[in-house]
């Protein structure tokens, strides 16, 4: 039928009818802009993504083809899992269906929100995207900053891809696993309070806490109140803001009153939820402060968990992240110089040096070169450090900024005598700048005031001593006379002397000491260097402050096996030790009850290990005389010193057999003319021929196993799929 047999007589059509018509063959408009450019009212280069909802970090959100039943539904922010297109149902292994599923979930824990805007990251000033930076402009036209953002994902620096090492499918479903393990707001406001009054004092992590804790309180509030009606209605939080609050209840966990093994429990599951979100705030590629301050609390939760290697490691990617934001300069505020980014801007420091600490400390424990030595900003300080003293914290800062610029590997083993005592007096200095209440012990006002009293002590007292330590290696690798070697030496043992003894005054008022790695790891490894100088014979004090620290450490370590363990038994202790540090604890024992590291009658299994050696043989009672010197038969200290340590296995029959890793004696030497063959090494006491610092290192470092050890084997046999059209390959049986 024709449309003009269609269209009614125009002498009966009504206005209604005409409007109806006119309707009907309106022209449909399409708009070009993406949805969250729509919803804004802005223009949009209509690129996938735009540039718009790259800057704001939400380019998963740019869609041409919105769900236009959701349309209609106005809310000021909106998080991804708010988004759902109608399609047809998909097959389970549809990832599209997983991330419909995961959306009840993820409303439980809070809608997710992306940054308000993407901070700057740093480049260096001849770097090409810092001159195309200056190049072009907010004003310049389209075309330019078509090109510059082309730029950015050619020279790698486009932030809008998604997180790229697990993939998103696997990622909702473990924020559905972690829905139903989600704290219950008591536990929540529990943990945090312990976190705020014992580790935030003493650590910093968290640069603002009360902001924190006032948005919290709306969290939680809104969550409760979500939880009780009927149409939910969450305000979006950002990831990284959740991965902070996950850390700080991680880390609170560690510090709280509670059993051993539900701490560790606690602190496992809340770490690896923090870590979950790192990973949907995408924090490789779109690191922020919150981010930052999550990571540093995953590395202080491992170190505290005896997991120092995987906490220093964790701690390099940190600072790299820092200094891709750029929080290690000084930001240029020109005539902007208001009281909100002058707090942004000491936020910034604070953040910055808190990686410094922590990198530097943990690297000096391990004796190796930090990543955050580099000119950087100036050291953040309240507006009465100057007049008034330096806080707990910004002694830290100063303490640190001494070790990295002095205390490296390099300039340890090059500095010479004068140079030792200007770094002593530097760190010594520290403790007459801080306030009045922090200085001695009988200024402090309340319990925080004493235990920052002690924790300075403790920390310049083993700074200084480390400085000293060049006196205590072998007489080929430093540059001092005897008696310059027997002042700093004297030197040395009175700051670890005080070290212990800040350690114990610590753990008579607080768990902090036993339950922080550093703070363990300066005070048993200052006793047990005690004992390999012959202190634990010469001085009753000393010999009084190593029983009591057996005593702290023996009744809270939870177990004395190498950690980690497969899983986490109950304990009515406090700690577990690491590898090092219980076989630190082991010597310690040994010397303090036989004077020496080896013990009489000691069998092997319960010796101390050394480098490459599982077990060492122990001292017989029968020592042979005339043995006990470095210059033994003849033997240079180094010859002694390498067939003393030298690795004996026992056989059935009584017979030893001897490690030569270490270098042959020479034909005919007195020693292989005994018995036809080597001596019983066992009867060597290894303190009198090692250095002290080389027989410390024994103890506590032992060297890595580079190749595969089959520890981390499986029994995965995957088999290889041939190319399509072509029939399985043939088996083949021998």
């Amino acid at each position: 039928m024709s449309d003009t047999q269609e269209l009614p007589n125009l002498q009966d059509l009504t206005p209604e009818e005409a409007n109806r018509i006119i309707h009907s063959h309106r022209k449909v408009r399409y708009g070009t802009a993406c949805w969250p450019c729509r919803q804004r009212k802005v223009k949009c280069d209509n690129r996938s993504p735009c540039e718009n909802c790259t800057k704001r970090e939400h380019p998963q959100l740019c869609s041409y083809k919105p769900n236009r039943s959701t349309t209609g539904s106005k809310s000021g922010s909106f998080g991804s899992d708010q988004i759902q297109i109608k399609k047809r149902p998909h097959s389970p292994d549809d990832p599209d269906q997983d991330r419909a599923l995961s959306s009840e979930p993820r409303e439980s824990i809070g809608a997710f929100e992306s940054e308000p805007a993407e901070i700057a990251r740093y480049v260096g000033q001849n770097s090409i995207p810092a001159l195309l930076r200056e190049q072009t402009s907010s004003h310049a036209p389209q075309e330019a900053n078509v090109i510059r953002q082309d730029m950015r994902s050619l020279l790698g620096l486009d932030t809008s891809a998604p997180f790229p090492l697990m993939s998103s499918r696997h990622m909702d479903r473990l924020t559905q696993d972690i829905s139903s393990e989600l704290p219950s707001d008591r536990e929540v406001m529990k943990l945090f309070r312990t976190y705020k009054e014992i580790p935030q004092p003493f650590w910093g992590f968290v640069v603002d806490i009360d902001d924190l804790e006032s948005k919290l309180m709306i969290y939680l509030e809104d969550r409760a109140k979500n939880a009780r009606a009927s149409t939910k209605t969450p305000k979006p939080v950002s990831a990284s803001w959740l991965a902070t609050l996950f850390g700080v209840l991680a880390v609170g966990s560690q510090y709280h009153d509670s059993p051993y093994h539900i701490r560790t429990r606690d602190s496992h599951k809340y770490i690896q939820i923090s870590f979950h979100f790192l990973r949907l705030a995408n924090f490789l590629l779109r690191p922020n402060l919150d981010s930052i301050q999550a990571l540093l609390m995953t590395s202080f939760v491992l170190l505290n968990d005896m997991k120092a290697e995987a906490s220093w490691a964790l701690l390099g990617l940190t600072c790299r992240l820092a200094q891709s934001l750029g929080l290690h300069r000084v930001q240029a505020l020109d005539s902007r110089q208001s009281a909100e980014l002058m707090k942004k801007e000491t936020s910034r420091r604070k953040l910055w040096w808190t990686c410094l600490w922590h990198d530097t400390l943990t690297s000096l424990s391990f004796d190796r070169s930090s990543m955050t030595n580099i000119p950087c900003c100036p050291i953040p300080l309240s507006p009465t450090a100057d007049t008034e003293g330096w806080a707990y914290l910004e002694a830290m800062y100063h303490l640190c900024k001494i070790i990295s610029d002095r205390l490296n590997p390099d300039a340890i083993a090059s500095a010479t005598y004068m140079e030792i005592l200007d770094n002593c007096e530097a760190v010594e200095s520290i403790r007459d700048r801080l306030l009045a209440q922090l200085r001695v012990k009988e200024a402090c006002k309340s319990a925080l005031d004493r235990l920052q009293h002690f924790a300075i002590r403790l920390h310049t007292s083993f700074i200084v001593s480390v400085c000293c330590r060049p006196a205590l290696t072998t007489v080929e690798s430093v540059r001092l006379d005897s008696s310059q070697k027997k002042f700093l030496a004297d030197r040395c043992k009175v700051n670890l002397t005080e070290t212990v003894r800040m350690f114990l005054a610590m753990h008579q008022l607080s768990v902090i000491p036993t339950r922080s790695w550093a703070f363990t790891y300066h005070g048993l490894s200052s006793a047990v260097l005690l004992g390999i100088l012959g202190e634990t014979k010469a001085d009753p004090e000393v010999r009084q402050l190593q029983g009591d620290l057996i005593s702290a450490l023996s009744a809270t370590a939870a177990k004395e096996q190498t950690s980690p363990q497969p899983h986490i038994q109950k304990s009515d202790h406090d700690i577990e030790l690491s590898g090092p540090l219980s076989r630190a604890l082991t010597a310690l024992k040994i010397i303090y009850d036989h004077g020496s590291v080896t013990a009489p009658g000691v069998k092997g299994e319960g010796s101390i290990s050394v480098p490459g050696s599982g077990t060492r043989t122990p001292l017989q009672p029968n020592q042979p005389s005339g043995l006990s010197s470095g210059s033994v038969l003849g033997l240079d200290p180094h010859q002694s010193a390498a067939l003393a340590m030298a690795e004996m296995q026992q056989q059935q029959n009584g017979s030893v057999t001897p490690d030569f890793s270490h270098g042959i004696p020479a034909f005919g030497h007195p020693l292989l003319q005994q018995q036809g063959g080597l001596p019983d090494m066992s009867s060597f006491d290894p303190s009198t021929y090692m250095a002290p610092m080389d027989l410390y290192d024994s103890i506590f470092w032992e060297s890595p196993d580079p190749f595969n050890t089959g520890v981390d084997s499986m029994n995965f046999d995957f088999l290889a799929q041939p190319p399509p059209g072509q029939p399985p390959p043939q088996q083949f049986y021998f």
